[in-house]
């Protein structure tokens, strides 16, 4: 029986392996809608979420963290295949466990299933405001290759620019 419905804030030193990626499905549009409320200021929402599991093409990944409690997601992101390019919609992990490389681990994993299904270049939106982000996109070889022009309302409502990142894969 699953009990993942609402990811706890489990500490890191509870961990006891190191997170594995899985492959999520409809079955799990309630645990991202979660992990994306935890992570971000403005979330998608819970219909959204779903509607992207319908997109064809699409693709989502959970990052699962096994502590004391059973296994425990942390993490997640969705992307989007069209013909030989992917997009890379969203990813996030909860903030007590960012800064120890697990979001490279996500990134790093699109690429791979992407790849594996012949993608030849994936694409990503990241806010100027996120530079976290920016390096740990760069750190998985994405670059910048343009701007989009006030594209994010902040909290605070202002804009603020998108920066368009690629990444080229090669077998």
């Amino acid at each position: 029986m699953r009990d993942e419905k609402t990811p706890p804030a489990a500490p890191l030193a509870a961990v006891a392996t190191r997170p594995a990626v899985v492959a999520a499905g409809r079955y799990d549009v309630g645990i991202i809608a979660t992990l994306q409320e935890m992570c971000f200021d403005q979330p998608w929402g819970r219909d959204f979420v779903a509607r992207m599991f319908a997109v064809q093409g699409g693709y989502s990944l959970l990052l699962k963290a096994t502590t004391q409690a059973g296994r425990t997601p942390i993490g997640f992101a969705m992307c989007q295949i069209v013909v030989d390019e992917a997009e890379l919609l969203t990813l996030g992990v909860l903030p007590q466990f960012r800064g120890r490389g697990l979001g490279r681990l996500l990134v790093l994993d699109c690429l791979d299933r992407a790849q594996d299904r012949g993608v030849r270049s994936m694409f990503l939106e990241v806010s100027e405001r996120n530079r976290p982000a920016q390096r740990l996109y760069q750190s998985a070889g994405f670059s910048i290759i343009g701007r989009r022009p006030k594209y994010y309302r902040e909290i605070d409502g202002g804009l603020t620019d998108a920066l368009n990142m690629r990444c080229d894969l090669q077998r």
